[in-house]
C-alpha cells in the first residue's frame, strides 16, 4: 500500500498545487492520506508511516485527466483525489476512484459540456440532481456531482466504481 501511496504523490502535489487538498488510499491494511496546502508542505501519513516536506508545488488541471477519452471541463483543477482499494470496513466495499474538482464556468454550462461529451464517449449517462449517473463506455459505474458555486464556478466531483 504505501508503494502505491509514494507513486501517487507526484499527483498529490498536482492536485494540491492550488488552495491545498488530499489524496486518501483506503485499503484493507489501512489508510494512507497525503495532503498538500498552498505553499507546498506536504505530509503523508501512513500504518507506522508519518513524513512532513516542503516540496515544489504545481496544478493538476483538466488537460491532466483522461476518462476513456473524456477530460475535465476545459480549465478545472482538481481539489481532492481519493482512491479506495476494497473494503475497509467503513461504507462502500468495492474499489472506486473519486475526483473534486473546481470548473470556472456556471452550473449549466457544465452540466451541458458534460452532457455532450459524454455522449460523445459512449457513456451511457442520465441525469440525476444537477449531475449524472450511469457507466463509462467499457461498463463501469460512474456519477457526476455538480452543484454552483457562485454565478461563474461549479464543483464537481467524479467517482467511478462502486
Amino acid at each position: 500500500m504505501f508503494r502505491t501511496a509514494a507513486i501517487l504523490l507526484p499527483l498529490t502535489l498536482a492536485a494540491c498545487g492550488g488552495p491545498g487538498g488530499n489524496i486518501t488510499i483506503n485499503d484493507k491494511d489501512g489508510n494512507v492520506t497525503i495532503s498538500s496546502d498552498a505553499n507546498g508542505h506536504t505530509i503523508v501519513k501512513a500504518p507506522g508511516v508519518d513524513i512532513s516536506a516542503s516540496l515544489p508545488k504545481f496544478q493538476l488541471g483538466a488537460e491532466d485527466f483522461d476518462i476513456s477519452g473524456m477530460k475535465l471541463y476545459p480549465g478545472s483543477t482538481a481539489r481532492d483525489f481519493k482512491i479506495n482499494a476494497g473494503s475497509n470496513g467503513g461504507g462502500r466495499d468495492k474499489d472506486h476512484v473519486e475526483l473534486s474538482f473546481d470548473a470556472p464556468a456556471p452550473l449549466a454550462k457544465v452540466q451541458g459540456w458534460y452532457r455532450d461529451e459524454m455522449a460523445k464517449r459512449g457513456f451511457k449517462m442520465t441525469p440525476q440532481g444537477t449531475g449524472f449517473a450511469g457507466t463509462t463506455d467499457e461498463g463501469q459505474p460512474m456519477t457526476l456531482e455538480l452543484e454552483a458555486d457562485g454565478a461563474d464556478k461549479t464543483k464537481g466531483t467524479l467517482t467511478i466504481g462502486a
